[in-house]
């Protein structure tokens, strides 16, 4: 295989010439987005095999100083590259299927691949503000997705909702950045990794959690996590290829390439954790009275991400990357499973409607049961070593170990009950019918990576008391999960997502936004319309006085003159008549005066 390395840089161009030509050709947009992607995966795949002695960077130019534009390859960045292409691709091929009936088949492939475009930048970059070009570009990118269906009211709702709360934590991310460029000078991730390992100070940990702050909202963690499960309005491929392998990652990618940088500053360490937690545990319990199939999924996503907040909040990346790879392969495969039995059944989401799909939908129901056994850490599936992994991280916390523990088994739970509403039970419907073509065989590589990504991940050798701990709340909460009682008081809680919609709802829209409004209202009303009403005023009273200066003093100068002029020519005007004999009288009576006086003499 040709060393590729030297080009990696090449990687995110192509999903972006593809999204070009897609908006240019809209022929073939599918495969041609397809193929974009399955370059990058396999320029990724060459670059990883390639024998290095370290880091590799290429710098393009330089922005400004101190501020590149530039790339780099380790191991990190190799496996986010791997994630995001293979996963992407395989949603790609399994998008030419399902949305082969939709309009704007072009558009959504053009997106599709600049999203792919902006997360492969996001993950190359070497500094803060490179990933921050491609952050915001995912930002973007996934507002176009989730609103593909731009003609529904409630899409355009969601998305805008997805949209702002993001920005709201990039605002975050935002300030951050500044904030180290004037503490430390330097915006690389060498540089900060370095420096902060030899000094700390108050402004370095203020930017730390600033960072994390935009990470809870890229990775829909407290407290800006609610928008995630209203972004599936979008199509089914897109929930599984931004919300569930790639986007909703980047946070844990940025504590991972941080990592130096946090462990300096245990004290945002700690309440990353705590964050995580707290959200995995609401997820959990969310996800546990949730009746749509694909807000199921979200919750549990949600949940799966609190758990690898927890681990790089307690200095555990490897760990946290480790459960990125494995939940990038079975809750992609869970997505698309879900997005076949949608549309086997016209559109159904509601699990309640749902049921006896076993023997319509028989291999559905075996990749899907794949999936939620993996995600719920059944021993020996992927699923089930990376949740481990973070559960050891854990025990350095006897609480958030707890936590951790009553999350894996609330996942097991929610787990098996979605399998047994879909599948098991009695069947009412008659148009159910399996997937074919690329809409299952694409779920075949998800499938084994689902069964098998756990064997090559880092292991400790010590691992076999919280392994037999993991595996025994795995079962049983798989059993439980079948006929799961749960009280009418929590059902409301847990319905209500713990009431944070509410708060949001109280303390941002109706407290400061109601009544903010009521108080920019006043402020427009009698500060700031207080400024025309001053000036308005100012400039009638210099009118009048400028009428006045104009009638008097200006007015009474100009009729002086006149009169004084008028005065001074009285006797020229007496003896200028325009008479001609009056002329003839003046020049005789002259003539007589002139002899009268020569006479005289």
């Amino acid at each position: 295989m040709v060393n590729l390395l030297s080009t990696f840089w090449f990687i995110p161009l192509y999903p972006l010439i593809g999204s070009a030509l897609i908006a240019m050709l809209r022929r073939g947009s599918g495969w041609i987005g397809s193929a974009a992607v399955a370059l990058s995966f396999l320029h990724g795949l060459s670059a990883a095999s390639s024998p290095r002695g370290g880091a590799v960077v290429h710098t393009l130019y330089e922005w400004m100083p101190g501020i590149e534009f530039g790339f780099q390859w380790d191991e990190l960045s190799a496996t986010m590259v791997l994630i995001i292409s293979g996963i992407g691709l395989l949603i790609h091929i399994y998008s030419i299927g399902y949305m082969a009936e939709e309009e704007g088949f072009w558009r959504y492939f053009s997106y599709l691949n600049l999203f792919v475009f902006f997360m492969l930048l996001l993950v190359l970059a070497n500094n803060l503000v490179l990933l921050f070009a491609g952050w915001e570009g995912v930002g973007l990118a996934s507002y176009l997705l989730i609103g593909f269906h731009h003609d529904r009211p409630s899409v355009n709702r969601n998305a805008n909702k997805a949209f702002l709360y993001n920005r709201a934590g990039d605002a975050g991310f935002l300030i951050g950045i500044f904030i180290l460029l004037g503490a430390l000078g330097a915006v690389d991730f060498k540089t900060i990794n370095q420096a902060t390992v030899a000094t700390t100070t108050p402004a370095v940990m203020i930017a730390g959690l600033l960072l994390a702050l935009g990470a809870t909202g890229k990775s829909a963690q407290l407290p800006l996590f609610v928008w995630l499960p209203d972004a599936m309005v979008g199509p089914t491929p897109v929930s599984a290829l931004i919300h569930a392998a790639t986007m909703v990652t980047a946070g844990i990618y940025l504590f991972a390439r941080l990592a130096p940088f946090y462990q300096a500053i245990p004290e945002a360490g700690t309440v990353i954790a705590v964050i995580g937690a707290t959200t995995a545990l609401i997820g959990a319990t969310t996800a546990l009275v949730e009746n749509d199939i694909k807000r199921i999924l979200a919750y549990s996503t949600i949940s799966q991400l609190g758990l690898m907040f927890l681990a790089a909040g307690l200095g555990a990346t490897n760990a946290a990357m480790f459960h990125v790879a494995t939940h990038a392969f079975f809750k992609a495969l869970l997505f698309l499973c879900a997005g076949n039995v949608i549309h086997a059944l016209r559109g159904e989401q509601d699990v309640r409607y749902m049921g006896g799909l076993k023997d319509r939908m028989p291999w559905n129901f075996r990749l899907m049961t794949l999936g939620a056994l993996s995600l719920a850490g059944f021993p020996g599936l992927a699923g089930f070593f990376s949740k481990d992994a973070i559960l050891v991280a854990a025990q350095s916390s006897p609480w958030l170990l707890g936590v951790a523990l009553v999350v894996s088994f609330l996942t097991a739970a929610y787990s098996s009950r979605l399998i047994w509403a879909v599948f098991y039970g009695t069947y009412t419907r008659d148009d159910a019918h399996e997937a074919h073509g690329v809409t299952l065989h694409s779920l075949w590589p998800l499938a084994i990576g689902s069964l098998i990504a756990g064997y090559f991940g880092p292991h400790l050798g010590n691992e076999w008391g919280m392994m037999t701990v993991s595996a025994v709340i795995s079962i049983a909460g798989l059993w439980v999960g079948r006929r799961l009682l749960i009280p009418k008081a929590l059902v409301t809680l847990f319905q209500h997502r713990w009431f944070v919609n509410e708060a949001y709802e109280l303390v941002w829209v109706r407290a400061i936004g109601k009544r903010g409004g009521n108080a920019l209202d006043w402020i427009d009303a009698n500060l700031v319309d207080l400024l025309p009403r001053v000036t308005s005023a100012l400039v009638g009273a210099a009118g009048h006085v400028a009428g006045w200066f104009d009638s008097y003093v200006v007015d009474g100068l100009v009729n002086a003159t006149a009169f004084t002029v008028e005065a001074a020519s009285f006797p020229a005007r007496a003896l200028q008549t325009g008479r001609l004999q009056h002329y003839a009288l003046i020049v005789i009576l002259s003539l007589v005066s002139a002899m009268g006086w020569y006479w005289l003499q």
